[in-house]
This record gives C-alpha cells, sequence and structure tokens, in this order.
C-alpha cells in the first residue's frame, strides 16, 4: 500500500500555499518507527518536538490528538512496521516572515512502510556541512536544506557533515558515534546539528553499563584512527560503520553490544506506546451489538396481547414488582427491558397505583408513561332516565370496571343521599376510573341530582302548588314513567296538577307497576290495581310518599312548569302520544277508540 497522508486528522495530500511550512520550511518533525503497533521511543520524540515548539514559539498539539492521528494512519496503512513522519507546521498566514502568536498550528502525519536496511554503511565527506545557530541546534526544524545541499553528490550511503571550523557533526540522516581505546565518543551538538532521540537512550545505556562516555570535538583525522564508528537514527537504529572513503572498519565489539543494549531497551513496554489502531474488526462487531440490541428493543418493546385487558398496578408496588408481573402475565418479552426503559425514562421511582388499560398497539415506553402519569384506565357508564335504584345498583354491580361489595341496601346507606333513595340519583353519562367503587358513582349522580333539583325549584313556575322541591321530584318522577315524549310533558304534569287541585286521584299506571315490584308480571289487570300500597295512585289520594323512578330533565322541567290546561285525563295511543280530555265522558271515548 501507499504511504497514508493525514492533515489535522483527514486523509489528505494537499497543503494550502498559505502554510508556512510551504513558504519558509517553517515547522517541526519527529520521524518515528512503529512495530506491530508500539511507538518506539515516543516520549523522547514527544519531548524533542515540544522543546522545538517552545523555542520556535510554535503552538503546540497535544499529545493525545498526535497519538490519535499516528493511531488513525497506521491502521489506514496495514504496516506491521512503519515509518511515521509527524510534522508541526507553524500554521497559515500571508505572505512575509512575521507571524501572530495566537496562529492556529497545522499538524501532518505521513505513514510508509519500514524501508529494506543494509546491515552495516559506507561513509564519505559531505560536499557542505552546518552553519552555527544555537536556536536551531539541538532540535529537528523543517529547514533541512544543509542536508540537501550535503548529499548533493553523495558518493557512499549517507556521508559526514562538518561544522564551520571542521568539526565532525553528525552524518546527514543520523547521529554519529566512536570507539576509541574502549571510550564511547560523539560530537558535542550546543551549536548546530539534531540531537537524536537514539542518541540520547545510547549515551544512558553506556553510562549504566560501565562504558565511558565523552561528549567531545573531534575532527575527521581523529574520526578515521578510532576503532569503531556507527551511526544512529530513529530508522535504522544502530548500523556499523564498514567503510569511510578508503579506511575500512573490521572491529565491532562495542557497536554489537550497544546494539543488544538497545534492542532490549526499546523492547520493554514502558519505552514504547501502544497505539489504539482504528480497528474495522472492533467496529463491525460494535455495529453488529448494537444491531443486535436495537432489534432486542424493539422485540422486548411490544406488549404481547391480542386484545384490550387490565393491569392493576397495587398501592406500594415497586418497578422491579411491577416488572416481573408483567412478564409473568405474559404482557412484555423482557422484565429487564421493562427495568431498563423505567430507569432510561426516570419513572422506575414515579409508579402510581390504580389500574391501567394494555392494548396491543402499545409500547412498553407508552405503558411507563401511563404508569408514572397515572394515565389509568376509564369508562364511560351510562344511567338511563327512568330507572329505579335497584335497577342501577344491578347495572352498576354488573359492571366489571367497578368494585362492589355490598346489598343494594347496603350500598345506599354508604351514599350520601337520604331515605327515600328513589329518584335521588340524576341519570347521565358518567367517566369512571376503572376500579371505582358503585357507591363513588351513586354519590356523584345523586350529588348532581341535588343541584339540579335546587336549580329546578328555584326557577320554578311563579304560584307552583307544590309544597317543596322534593314533591316536584316525586312528581317529576310519575311524568318519566307516564310519556317518553318529551312535547307531551308539560302537557301530563298540568293534568296531574289539575287532578291535585280537585282532590282526584292520580290513578297512573306507573305507579301501581312501582307497588307491585316483583309481583309485576307485564301487564295490569282489574285486581293489579287494588294493590295494597301507598304508592298505588289508584287507592290513594295525593302524591305518593317518594318518586318511583330517576328522572330527566325534560320531565324535571315539565312538574316546574306545569302547562295551564282544564285537562284531567289523558289515555295513551298506540303512537307513543296522548289523547287529552276534559271530562270523564270523553275520556272514555278516548279509551275506547284507542285502546279497544
Amino acid at each position: 500500500m501507499s504511504r497514508i497522508i493525514l492533515i489535522n486528522g483527514k486523509k489528505q495530500s494537499k497543503l494550502s500555499v498559505s502554510n508556512r511550512l510551504v513558504q519558509f520550511g517553517d515547522g517541526l518533525f519527529e520521524t518515528c518507527l512503529v512495530v506491530n503497533g508500539k511507538l518506539i521511543l515516543a516520549e523522547q520524540h514527544f519531548q524533542r518536538l515540544e522543546k522545538g515548539a517552545e523555542r520556535l514559539q510554535i503552538n503546540p498539539v497535544k499529545r493525545s490528538v498526535w497519538l490519535k492521528d499516528i493511531s488513525k494512519a497506521v491502521s489506514l496503512s496495514k504496516f506491521d512496521r512503519a515509518v511515521v513522519k509527524i510534522i508541526l507546521s507553524r500554521g497559515e498566514s500571508e505572505r512575509g516572515y512575521g507571524f501572530e502568536k495566537n496562529i492556529e498550528s497545522t499538524r501532518l502525519v505521513i505513514v510508509s512502510e519500514e524501508p529494506k536496511l543494509p546491515k552495516d554503511y559506507d561513509l564519505s565527506l559531505c560536499d557542505s556541512g552546518y552553519s552555527v545557530n544555537q536556536l536551531l541546534a539541538e532540535i529537528k526544524h523543517c529547514n533541512r536544506l544543509e542536508q540537501i545541499l550535503a548529499r548533493t553528490n553523495l558518493q557512499a550511503q549517507d556521508c559526514i557533515m562538518l561544522d564551520p571550523q571542521g568539526q565532525v557533526i553528525s552524518v546527514s540522516q543520523g547521529n554519529i558515534f566512536a570507539v576509541k581505546n574502549g571510550v564511547l565518543l560523539t560530537p558535542s551538538l550546543d551549536q548546530c546539528g539534531i540531537e537524536g532521540t537514539r542518541r540520547q537512550v545510547i549515551i544512558g545505556l553506556a553510562k549504566a553499563h560501565k562504558i565511558s562516555v565523552e561528549v567531545c570535538n573531534l575532527n575527521v583525522l581523529e574520526l578515521l584512527e578510532c576503532d569503531e564508528i556507527f551511526i544512529t537514527n530513529s530508522v535504522i537504529g544502530i548500523k556499523p560503520i564498514r567503510k569511510i572513503n578508503e579506511k575500512s572498519y573490521s572491529r565491532h565489539t562495542t557497536t554489537n553490544q550497544l546494539i543488544k543494549l538497545f534492542e532490549s531497551h526499546i523492547s520493554r513496554r514502558k519505552n514504547s506506546i501502544t497505539l489504539k489502531p482504528k480497528k474495522r474488526l472492533s467496529k463491525f462487531i460494535a455495529l453488529l451489538v448494537f444491531s443486535l440490541l436495537l432489534a432486542w428493543s424493539f422485540w422486548a418493546n411490544n406488549i404481547n396481547t391480542v386484545s384490550n385487558v387490565i393491569y392493576q398496578v397495587p398501592q406500594g408496588a415497586s418497578i422491579h414488582s411491577t416488572a416481573n408481573d408483567l412478564k409473568r402475565y405474559g404482557l412484555v418479552n423482557s422484565s429487564l427491558f421493562v427495568l431498563w426503559a423505567a430507569k432510561l425514562s426516570a419513572v422506575d421511582t414515579q409508579l402510581k397505583s390504580g389500574y391501567y388499560d394494555v392494548s396491543p398497539e402499545m409500547s412498553v415506553w407508552r405503558l411507563l408513561k401511563d404508569f408514572s402519569t397515572a394515565n389509568v384506565a376509564t369508562r364511560n357508564i351510562s344511567l338511563i332516565e327512568g330507572k329505579t335504584v335497584r335497577e342501577y345498583h344491578q347495572l352498576l354491580s354488573n359492571n366489571k370496571a367497578l368494585t362492589s361489595n355490598y346489598s343494594l341496601q347496603k350500598t345506599l346507606e354508604k351514599t350520601t343521599a337520604k331515605p327515600p333513595y328513589e329518584g335521588y340519583f340524576w341519570p347521565d353519562t358518567y367517566r369512571v376510573n376503572y376500579g371505582d367503587s358503585v357507591v363513588s358513582v351513586f354519590n356523584r349522580a345523586h350529588s348532581i341530582l341535588q343541584e339540579n333539583l335546587n336549580k329546578a325549584w328555584s326557577n320554578r313556575a311563579e304560584n307552583h302548588p307544590l309544597a317543596s322541591a322534593d314533591q316536584a321530584l316525586i312528581l317529576a318522577s310519575l311524568i318519566e314513567k307516564e310519556t317518553a315524549n318529551s312535547a307531551e310533558k308539560p302537557k301530563i304534569s298540568g293534568v296531574l296538577i289539575n287532578r291535585l287541585k280537585k282532590n282526584m286521584r292520580l290513578q297512573t299506571d306507573s305507579t301501581v307497576v312501582y307497588a307491585l315490584g316483583d309481583a309485576y308480571t307485564g301487564k295490569l289487570n282489574k285486581k293489579s290495581l287494588w294493590v295494597k300500597s301507598p304508592y298505588n295512585t289508584y287507592r290513594n289520594k295525593g302524591l305518593p310518599p317518594g318518586a318511583i323512578s330517576s328522572v330527566g330533565q325534560d320531565s324535571l322541567t315539565a312538574a316546574m312548569h306545569p302547562l295551564k290546561t282544564d285537562y284531567l285525563f289523558f289515555v295513551a295511543k298506540k303512537n307513543g302520544t296522548h289523547a287529552f280530555a276534559k271530562t270523564y265522558k270523553q275520556h272514555l271515548i278516548n279509551i275506547k277508540k284507542h285502546l279497544k
């Protein structure tokens, strides 16, 4: 594979012409070796780079950023052994040597495959050498014209570079060492040259193993007279010199000793940094795990029911007990998912007791939201006008949404109503919470009845003949049972009021039916009309002692506003309306006409 180039962490190879690296060579670089994912002598490279940045006043880049870039580039290259060149440019600016202090630096990483290297090297003298500049000495700046000129007419594998005084400084691509009488010699670099990362390590290893070291001035003749010569850099490591011009060197005892010491040194974990490569397999595994987790989440988020069911969260239930219950009842696929979803949505401590609807189209997330917001199951329950409290009690007790533990009498005693209870519960459609009691529905119906009755009584017709709202309620119940025709109700109310004023028996069949109770067979006969009961208006004058059913708004209004007429009688027609008569004679004619 060809080399990999990253500029500011992105794979690219084009650098702006405004970059000072292009214009002036204004930057620093390090050439490093990576072996099997380990950056050799990383600490020394970073120290020298940071030293150079401080000296040249280039804004530094954090080591973590460099390591991330290097890891990415090495991973992309797929080289087991790679040469990594990192370049720190001062950044971009307009033409001219001056620069702003806050200029943003540019970082480059270039990765190439490690070249094949010879076992030893031949040297010659370079055509040109170093100039002296203490500010540039020791650091690895990007202005390498001295090395380029030195290698113009290169006649060996590398050449020896001298300073203006003719002193040996280095070879063009590394540092140089010599051994004379067991003493390790290396040129001083305080005026020019580059202090290599391997040079520091070699000097330290030599001293640690009792090899004398001397950093000194060394001319060419003195170098040639040495017993051994070797060169170093970050790519070649330590390489013995076989020949300089016509002078050969066959002795490499100290050199080989230092090679072994150096290889042992860099193999230690502390002397390298393990890069974290961009592992494609890891990404694939992570993506696979994520996909499986996502699929599992979709599966676990489903509610397992084909029809609506009710689930109860008991008082004091925890999220753990609730999750286990849902799993045990088969409503969810995973109790773990319920716990996880509750924790993520912060509802694990927000559960509200109650009964909840669970439907096939719901999700676990939606159900948990209902649990936390007390969005309990509700039902509509309709109490129809004209029904008795016994019928209401039976209707409510048979409704699965309501709790009922009492008989009719016990239930009525627990309500806020007072006896007689009949008629004192308003017919309407009530929205109830699943699990509400029958008593609670009766109480709501009674409260609304009282409110409507009081309001209707306060708005009754002027000079109303009845003495109380309770009497008006009884009258309204008779009207309710006598006709379903709202338009006729005020007229029937007027007939009943006229009969009360004349002290006539009301003689309404509905009171007989009420009086018979369970004995009523669906049809009245002459015997039935004389059943003994205070509610039987065929036997007793005036209103019955209580209402005989619940009343609707039309019947209540009619009772409060009876139509003023001379009618005293009415009989039902087959079409549901009534024929009214002022006299008994006319009434008999109506009976014959409509009932026979």
